[in-house]
C-alpha cells in the first residue's frame, strides 16, 4: 500500500508530453522540414512541396520543391532559429513552431 502514491505519481506522468526547444543554425530539407544540431524539425500548419517535385504552370515544368526550399534558406540563411514543439509526426519527426 506504500508504493501506491509513488505508482500513481508514475502513471500520471507517463502521459505528460515534454516540450522540445530547439536553436541553432538549420540546415534546410525542404520547404517545410529543417534540421537543427542533428534533429529533424517539420515546421506546423506548413505544407511545401518535397526537394525534388516538379509543378507546372501554364504548360511550364519547373522546380517548385526545390524553390520551396530555397526561400526558406534564403530566410534563414545566416540566422539562428528556434523552434519549440511536444508532438511527432507518423515518421516521428518533432512538429514544432
Amino acid at each position: 500500500m506504500k508504493m501506491f502514491p509513488l505508482m500513481l505519481l508514475l502513471l500520471m506522468g507517463l502521459g505528460l508530453k515534454a516540450n522540445a526547444d530547439l536553436s541553432g543554425p538549420a540546415v534546410i530539407v525542404d520547404g517545410d522540414t529543417l534540421s537543427i544540431s542533428g534533429n529533424k524539425v517539420s515546421l506546423h500548419g506548413v505544407d511545401a512541396p518535397e526537394q525534388d517535385q516538379t509543378c507546372r504552370i501554364n504548360g511550364v515544368i519547373w522546380s517548385c520543391g526545390y524553390k520551396a526550399a530555397e526561400a526558406v534558406r534564403e530566410w534563414t540563411y545566416t540566422k539562428e532559429v528556434r523552434c519549440v514543439g511536444n508532438q511527432k509526426d507518423q515518421y516521428g519527426t518533432l512538429v514544432a513552431n
